[in-house]
């Protein structure tokens, strides 16, 4: 049997998984409620379930944030990000995390469980594009990291070149169809592989390494 936790901040979206992944046998699902933060949740028992669905955007804190004080812990549960967001965004920031990838909400229910079973033998499904991208064969100059600087990806430089321009995080987000929190995780992502405090440091120097125009 394989005990699958959902966390979602939409009912819809985890009652329908629980009730898709439970048509098979061998699986069963629980849901966890909102509120999520790691002070609330100090007492949930992650380490009961083999797998963690984990939605990107849970109100005040998102996926990645949760995600990380739940490995701190040392739970045995394997955490696979669930997102309606291109997953490839942060596939490699969760893999650093020791998050076991990300998976899209639109993939059909075989895919999802497929992808599940590969996580529980310790295996990542990736597209054969993306991994192309991570061995660099497919990184432009503009893309690449100079003097111990990650690279930028894509979401990331053009939020950047939203900032330039001045617009507030939820301009950004209107423009970029994203959700605020989206943008906001996107600029911690950016101030921590640039190693700036600011907006402004992390135009300047995206600019000054190429990330941006």
């Amino acid at each position: 049997m394989v005990s699958i936790l959902v966390v979602d901040d939409h009912p819809a979206v985890r009652e329908g998984t629980k009730a898709i992944l439970e048509t098979e046998k061998d699986v069963k699902v629980e849901c966890l409620n909102p509120p999520y933060s790691l002070d609330s949740l100090q007492s949930f028992d992650f380490s009961v379930f083999d797998i963690i669905l984990m939605d990107l955007n849970l109100g005040d804190i998102n996926g990645m944030e949760l995600s990380s004080g739940i490995i701190s812990r040392k739970g045995d549960a394997k955490i696979i990000l669930y997102t309606g967001y291109d997953v490839e965004d942060y596939f490699e920031e969760a893999i650093r995390l020791g998050i076991h990838g990300a998976i899209s909400k639109t993939e059909t229910k075989e895919k999802i469980l497929n992808y599940i079973r590969h996580a529980l033998n310790g295996d990542i499904i990736i597209s054969y594009q993306f991994f192309q991208s991570l061995i660099g064969k497919e990184k432009s100059p503009s893309t690449e990291a100079h003097d111990g600087i990650e690279p930028l990806n894509d979401r990331e430089r053009s939020v950047l070149q939203e900032v330039e321009k001045g617009l507030t995080n939820q301009e950004i987000a209107d423009k970029l169809h994203l959700s605020k929190r989206s943008i906001e995780y996107s600029l911690t992502s950016i101030f921590n592989k640039l190693k700036v405090g600011s907006r402004t440091e992390a135009v300047l120097i995206s600019k000054s390494e190429g990330f941006i125009e």
